[in-house]
């Protein structure tokens, strides 16, 4: 049974999305969609269920390379990363690290400074006293 004319099914998004990374060079292998900023750095609506802004956002959701994709979510290196700084998964904890220190650090700065006694002086002895010899005599 060969359909009516006028009734096609229409393309589906992800035929669309083939033939388009076909017609650029690519294949589906080689790409992957990245959240920006990362879903880690966006804040929870609890009215909304969701990230703000959303994170099916088509704005703020890029298209990357597989190698590029990872280093921008887990840092620089291969199998044996040199570190993970600015990645979309230290940074939220940096962040945090950081905040926390300032916190304490203002609490502790603008607290009331509690002052110590002044120590009572011990009585010692005296330094020694040394007489020097004076002209033409000798020292003794």
């Amino acid at each position: 049974m060969t359909p009516t004319k006028g009734r096609r099914k229409s393309i589906s998004a992800r035929s669309k999305l083939i033939v388009t990374l076909r017609e650029l060079g690519l294949t589906v292998t080689e790409i992957q969609f990245d959240h920006d900023p990362a879903l880690s750095a966006r804040k929870w609506n609890e009215r909304k269920g969701d990230f703000e802004p959303p994170q099916d956002d088509p704005r703020f959701i890029k298209l990357l390379m597989v190698d590029r994709h990872k280093v921008k979510t887990f840092g620089p290196g291969g199998t044996k990363r040199i570190h993970t700084r600015g990645s979309d998964i230290s940074e939220p904890r940096r962040i945090e690290r950081i905040a926390e220190r300032h916190k304490e650090f203002c609490r502790t700065a603008l607290a009331p400074k509690k002052r110590k006694p002044a120590k009572a002086k011990k009585a010692g002895r005296a330094w020694p006293k040394r007489t020097f010899a004076r002209k033409g005599q000798p020292h003794g």
